[in-house]
């Protein structure tokens, strides 16, 4: 059966499997000592068009990592579960379970046997890939750097025999000291999702150089760059920023279309903004704290930490008055007449040009430094200003809103909710320029202008 040939061709290839295999009519075993400890076998069993897997590991990392690969190409497993024999594994526990493939013809079984034999080779040093990486990232990133590669069809071998975490740690030290001092950790610097990414990469890279016969030394080299290449995107230090910023916008444009729409007087599309609000304020929440853990390993971040904890006060401004919105889809809007409706539409619309202005000038700023242009320059001042006016003007519009609900609506609680809800508008506001202010001074010590931080 060609998918057999290929199967026992791949592992026979690799030493560290000792692979034993009879047939017997329509009957075949194979059966594999993955590593040099006994808990550590698997067997694989085929009669007719069906074929079962039965795998024990004496690591349960490795054995869930093994049982997400078979469970892509179709494995049913059944019987997982930890186990103790005498004279195996010094008598500790270890894991066993069995996954079945019942194929519906000879050509979907070899395509089972394929997969079995192109997946069974990332068994091999395992154990030891993951505790080298362990060394570069925390441990649930380990493994999933393993399954990400896996995915792939690439190894960790050519990475181990290239020189693993050594190869990483040569390359960190080959960068300023801007980036990375001594005894950072990859993800700590990087963030989870870039030192992921990079390590994927270095694993493919490697593997794709071993098959093609390239020098450690190449290798070296190629890792360097990729390293460099993922730090240059990961210190655009507005990224963060930008990304907030959206966040800024969207809850502004909620407001504001729910005002347009007439959402103050439907409970149900209130609702529904809300809980959308709140999704946006907590993605918001982790960019805060991403920024802060790159600024507790390096201090260059502290300025833009200080930045969208400013811009943060904008987003839970913005998340508390949808929520005072929803509250107040659900009283009497007894009141509200066209005038004061108006008004606050006017309001939000003020609010929303403002966020928007400050997504623009964040994507102006994160490009500006001495050699910039002039028209760049200018163009990032004059969205700034925006946010000053736009600030100056909300001020007008709340006080005006409060004027209005004073005047046509005598229910307190109303009263309360309407005030309430003009309040956090302006205030978000309020921390735009704040922001603004402050991202004006990174960007004049960028492009080399002497700042005076003086409020408008």
């Amino acid at each position: 059966m060609r998918g057999l040939n290929r199967t026992r061709k791949l592992k026979l290839d690799h030493p560290g499997l000792d692979t034993a295999a009879t047939r017997d009519g329509a009957r075949l075993l194979i059966q594999n000592d993955i590593g040099t400890n006994d808990a550590h076998v698997l067997v694989i069993q085929m009669e007719g068009l069906s074929i079962t897997l039965t795998y024990s590991d004496l690591h349960e990392r490795r054995f869930a990592f093994f049982q997400e690969l078979l469970s892509e190409i179709g494995a049913q497993w059944s019987g997982v579960g930890a186990r103790r024999s005498a004279g195996l594994n010094a008598g500790a526990d270890y894991v066993v379970g069995t996954a079945r493939f019942d194929c519906a013809d000879a050509g979907a079984a070899d395509a089972v046997l394929e997969g079995l034999g192109a997946r069974i080779v990332f068994l091999i040093d395992w154990n030891r890939a993951r505790k080298r990486l362990n060394r570069l990232v925390a441990k649930p990133l380990s493994v999933a750097v393993l399954i990400e590669a896996a995915h792939r069809e690439a190894g960790h071998m050519g990475w181990l025999m290239a020189g693993a975490e050594q190869l990483v740690f040569d390359a960190m030290e080959a960068l300023s000291p801007d980036h990375f001092r001594v005894g950072d950790r990859l993800d700590g610097v990087l963030g989870e999702a870039e030192a992921r990414d990079f390590l994927t990469e270095a694993l493919v890279l490697s593997s794709n150089a071993m098959q093609a016969g390239q020098t450690a030394a190449l290798v070296a080299d190629q890792i360097r760059l990729l390293l460099s290449r993922h730090v240059g995107r990961h210190r655009d230090e507005f990224a963060l920023l930008g990304e907030h910023a959206a966040f800024c916008q969207a809850l502004a444009e909620g407001i504001r279309d729910a005002l347009a729409h007439g959402h103050e007087t439907d409970v149900k599309a209130a609702r529904k903004l809300s809980e959308r609000a709140k999704v946006w304020e907590r993605k918001a929440d982790h960019l805060v704290m991403r920024l802060r853990d790159q600024a507790a390993g390096n201090a260059r971040w502290l300025p833009f930490l200080r930045l969208i904890e400013c811009a943060d006060d904008a987003a839970d401004e913005l998340e508390e008055a949808v929520f005072v919105l929803s509250l107040i889809a659900e009283h009497d809007h007894h009141g509200w007449n066209d005038e004061l409706r108006a008004a606050l539409r006017r309001l939000a619309d003020k609010v929303l040009d403002a966020a928007q202005d400050h997504v623009k000038a964040l994507a102006v700023a994160r490009t500006l430094n001495e050699a910039s242009l002039a028209e760049d320059q200018d163009e990032f001042l004059a969205a700034c200003w925006r946010v000053v006016n736009a600030e100056k003007l909300c001020d007008a519009l709340t006080r005006d809103v409060r004027r209005l609900f004073v005047r046509h609506v005598s229910d307190a609680a109303a009263l309360s909710l309407g005030t309430d809800f003009a309040a956090a508008l302006e205030a978000s506001t309020d921390a735009l320029l704040r922001t603004g202010y402050a991202m004006r001074g990174l960007v004049f010590t960028r492009v080399g202008a002497d700042h005076q931080g003086r409020r408008a």
